[in-house]
């Protein structure tokens, strides 16, 4: 197999972590201490200066940017070719334009971090939300919110498994009844818009548009759904809602072996996802519940995963494999 050194970052709506990754393999995958800092600032404007940016915090004698094999950008947005939109950042990305390195890629996150999911023994690392037996050969359907909500899934094919990334977060997103239509109308009235995505209400911003239409208080999203107001009907909406659009997805990408939730909230606080709450909304697929209720279900609280699966994208297309 070929050995490879790979610059892989994960740049989200809120943070960018950068790692030097050495592969050599599926099983022969390691990765440096990430570099972490906030995206975007007054000093950070552009892809290039968050290059720079993360040269600057090396240590003197490092590696640099040019001499590695490849660099790997996983992004929170949608990509076409090598240009890529932030919908969360000010600045896009062209990478035909930026800074050379040998090779580079440049991936959604979640189309990254599925990826990551080839690695032998990932799901041994993930903590099991509700066993099933799954519905297969098919699917792994991969669902996260964080600054946004992102979707991808790995296919069987030909033996192997294959990537299929989505921008299901930025379709229109439906509420039941009358006191979610009451949270959607609130919402659209704090938004300013006349309906809104999985993107706007399966999110932080979308956590804190929650608890404010619920009680009129403006909220962080970590204070929102906090353990410790578990039982609110912040947490018991926003688990809700959370687990209509991994159900959504599963049956979009049916059949199912697995769902994994991914992304910051589920994995800062994984009793949204463990509530009766998101269990019975995902179950809730009328004719087809009886598949969905196989589904196991797992939570991934490796944030570094996105950048492992873009350092893997990388290795995969230059070796060949």
């Amino acid at each position: 197999m070929t050995d490879l050194k790979i610059l892989a970052a994960d740049i989200g709506g809120t943070n960018a972590r950068f790692a030097q990754v050495r592969i050599s393999g599926l099983s022969g995958i390691t990765m440096s201490e990430p570099v972490v800092f906030p995206t975007w600032s007054e000093d950070i404007d552009s892809f290039d200066k968050l290059l720079d940016h993360y040269a600057a915090s090396l240590p003197e004698g490092s590696q640099t940017i040019e001499s590695f094999d490849a660099l790997a950008i996983a992004i929170a947005g949608a990509v076409s070719g090598q240009r890529g939109t932030l919908p969360n950042i000010a600045w896009d990305i062209d990478l035909s334009v930026s800074k050379p390195v040998r090779k580079a890629f440049l991936l959604n996150d979640f189309f990254a971090q599925a990826h990551g999911y080839l690695e032998p023994d990932v799901f041994e690392r993930l903590h099991l939300v509700r066993p099933g037996p799954g519905t297969g050969p098919g699917s792994i359907a991969i669902v996260g919110a964080g600054t946004g909500l992102g979707h991808a899934a790995l296919k069987p094919h030909e033996g192997k498994r294959i990537v299929i990334g989505s921008e299901a977060g930025h379709t229109s997103f439906s509420f039941h009844g009358t006191h979610e239509r009451e949270i959607e109308s609130k919402i659209l009235a704090r938004k300013g818009k006349t309906w809104l995505t999985a993107d706007d209400v399966v999110s932080g911003s979308g956590a804190a548009l929650i608890h404010e239409s619920l009680t009129g208080n403006s909220l962080r999203p970590a204070q929102a759904l906090a353990r410790d107001v578990k039982d609110s009907p912040t947490c018991e909406y926003y688990s809700r809602f959370y687990a209509r659009a991994c159900r959504n997805y599963c049956l979009s990408m049916f059949p199912v072996e697995a769902l994994v939730i991914s992304g910051g909230i589920a994995a800062k606080n994984p009793h949204l996802v463990a509530s009766d709450a998101f269990i019975d909304e995902f179950n809730d697929a009328r004719s087809y519940r009886h598949l969905l209720e196989r589904t196991p279900i797992y939570l991934n609280q490796d944030e570094l995963l996105g950048i492992k699966g873009a350092a893997i994208h990388a290795w995969l297309q230059l070796s060949g494999s």
